[in-house]
């Protein structure tokens, strides 16, 4: 995921906080999926005073090298005030186990922001498995509150549920889309 969309993901979390702590001062902060690939990805821990960054691949931007959906995930790292899980369940054979390890690991009171594909070109990180609706991250967050959701296309961020469509050559398609969730422990 580029940094412009993560900047619209940010504004979107701001927006929704409702008196918790701004972005980038949340406490103990896991970051999934922080292999920078040689892109342009942003480096997410850079925004947090006490963040760590885990990947299934070592790389620039990982602290550890770790399986996400191992069942001994959260004895390892401990407890979070917040996850961010962008662009990582698409690439999981068993998002549901990362989504159970995420839970595991998020304090009471925490914030969760996981933004995955709706509509997107394939792209292996090393594969890529899962596509997501809004809905479907609801149903694999079961359990955490539901702070908002949205899809996430360009530059726009539309929490009504409507997945845009682009035009080409009179064609109308479905846009590159993301499904957003922003929730709490």
């Amino acid at each position: 995921m580029d940094i412009e969309t993560t900047n619209h993901i940010d504004a979107f979390v701001e927006q929704h906080l409702d008196g918790r702590a701004p972005v980038g001062s949340f406490g103990r902060t896991l970051i999934c999926g922080s292999n920078l690939y040689d892109t342009q990805k942003e480096d997410r821990r850079k925004r947090y005073p006490n963040a760590i960054g885990v990947d299934a691949i070592a790389g620039d931007g990982v602290d550890w090298k770790i399986d996400l959906e191992d069942r001994h995930t959260p004895s390892a790292l401990g407890v979070f005030n917040h996850i961010e899980c962008i662009s990582v369940l698409e690439h999981s054979k068993r998002p549901w186990l990362i989504a159970h390890n995420i839970k595991m690991m998020l304090a009471p009171g925490g914030t969760v922001v996981v933004s995955a594909p709706f509509a997107w070109r394939r792209h292996a990180y090393p594969s890529d498995y899962f596509r997501f609706t809004v809905e479907g991250l609801k149903e694999l967050f079961r359990g955490i509150k539901v702070i908002a959701t949205a899809y996430h296309y360009g530059n726009e961020v539309e929490s009504k549920g409507k997945i845009p469509a682009a035009e080409i050559d009179g064609v109308k398609y479905i846009a590159r889309t993301e499904s957003f969730f922003f929730g709490e422990r």
